[in-house]
């Protein structure tokens, strides 16, 4: 559930990404560990015409587990917080 529930209107919403656990090194998977440094950007966005939203990165290519289309912001960040949640990793914020 997205914490600190404002009203978002950007149709380009940052997701900031945060270890969970800094001492494990092996667990975070397919995570970009540009990620954590921030020197890679999670992008999840809407497309106008459809009223879906998507992941990107601003550099690289996304995992095949998040290439998927979602029909509000609410299920791609539930679905988004449970991939990396596994991975050892959390959203810290959403930067509208």
């Amino acid at each position: 559930m997205i914490k600190n529930r404002q009203k978002m209107r950007s149709t380009d919403r940052i997701l900031v990404l945060e270890k969970v656990n800094t001492e494990d090194k092996s667990s975070t998977g397919l995570v970009d560990v540009r990620l954590f440094k921030g020197e890679n950007i999670l992008h999840a966005v809407q497309h106008p015409e459809y009223s879906t939203w998507t992941l990107k990165y601003e550099h690289g290519i996304l995992p095949k587990p998040l290439k998927q289309t979602f029909t509000s912001f609410q299920a791609l960040y539930t679905y988004t917080e449970n991939y990396f949640k596994r991975r050892n990793a959390r959203i810290a914020k959403v930067i509208d």
